[in-house]
């Protein structure tokens, strides 16, 4: 008996738009069970990389700690204590109630690497 995959839906959040300096706030969901997509509560932060100019302010010399979560139920983002090192590009996964960040750039453009690794739990 063959066993179906289950498909998930696939979330597109954030980016850029031809360019470093315009980050955008966009949040698409590709829904495989209908093949369509659909549009979803803007990113609080507008951002790229996982998080480089804040809203629309040009400066190529800054990255900054925000962190947000989604809830796909409720459509909706709501904020968290920011990381304690502030990067971007990071590498991120979650391990039963925790999230673990792991490297990135401590500024824009990728000349300065960081080897920090840190976990974070979200509360209640």
């Amino acid at each position: 008996m063959a066993r179906r995959r289950q498909l998930h839906d696939i979330h597109i959040i954030g980016g850029r738009f031809n360019t470093f300096e315009y980050n955008t706030d966009l949040h698409h969901v590709y829904l495989p069970s209908l093949d369509t997509w659909k549009e979803r509560a803007p990113l609080p932060t507008a951002r790229s990389g996982h998080g480089v100019q804040d809203r629309g302010q040009i400066s190529q010399a800054a990255v900054f700690g925000q962190m947000e979560s989604y809830d796909p139920q409720a459509n909706s983002w709501q904020s968290h204590a920011s990381m304690t090192t502030p990067r971007h590009a990071v590498g991120a996964t979650t391990i039963d109630d925790a999230i673990y960040v792991a490297g990135g750039g401590a500024v824009t453009g990728g000349s300065v690497q960081s080897s920090v690794h840190e976990a974070f739990t979200l509360g209640a």
